[in-house]
């Protein structure tokens, strides 16, 4: 363990701000009770790692690996993943604030694929150039969201608030317009065309 691990999981230390943490093997290990503020993570390893009552504000993870990661009570606020994989993690055990804000969470270039973000509230949302396979978006608020390239490939779309979100150049979705709210959404062809089959329309080349 190097002086950086140390200091993450020094019992004394509970707080944490505008540190950069750097190569750090958190993985099948759990942290308690901390508090990260404008704090940048740098091709770290979480993988299967608990984060139990934990906060992080305006903190950056970059090029880190945090599959099925346990996350709970930890609450999250102007986030951002980049680069980074994140499968298998269960969004909803996370504390969420009861008033709903916005950029709480963000996404980029990253595979988020096999989560879930059953029931959220996280509009404005960012999921831009995201690997998006399988994950269970249903009854989320994502509305204003940017989905721009993004893959969903198997991912589950129900009761979805999606107004004015951005799906441009996104592929594989499938979205039933009639199940999920979509005013004013943005969707390009070719892919916009999957909008149909679930009107019972067909269209002839």
């Amino acid at each position: 363990m190097n002086s950086l691990d140390k200091k993450l999981f020094d019992l004394d230390k509970v707080d944490f701000f505008e540190q950069t943490f750097e190569n750090l093997d958190c993985s099948l290990k759990a942290i308690q009770n901390k508090s990260f503020e404008n704090c940048c993570f740098k091709r770290c390893n979480f993988d299967g790692c608990s984060l139990l009552n934990c906060k992080f504000i305006d903190c950056e993870f970059a090029h880190c690996t945090l599959n099925e990661i346990i996350i709970t009570n930890s609450g999250f606020s102007g986030v951002v993943f980049e680069h980074s994989k994140l499968m298998g993690v269960n969004w909803a055990m996370a504390k969420w604030p009861q008033i709903k804000l916005l950029s709480l969470i963000h996404f980029y270039s990253c595979n988020i694929s096999c989560s879930s973000f059953f029931g959220l509230g996280l509009s404005e949302i960012n999921i831009w150039e995201c690997k998006a396979h399988d994950v269970d978006f249903r009854e989320a608020d994502l509305s204003y969201g940017n989905f721009v390239r993004t893959d969903f490939h198997q991912s589950m779309f129900v009761k979805t608030n999606l107004m004015n979100a951005d799906f441009s150049e996104a592929i594989n979705y499938n979205i039933d317009v009639s199940l999920n709210e979509v005013k004013k959404a943005i969707f390009t062809l070719p892919d916009a065309i999957n909008l149909l089959q679930h009107l019972g329309i067909q269209i002839d080349n």
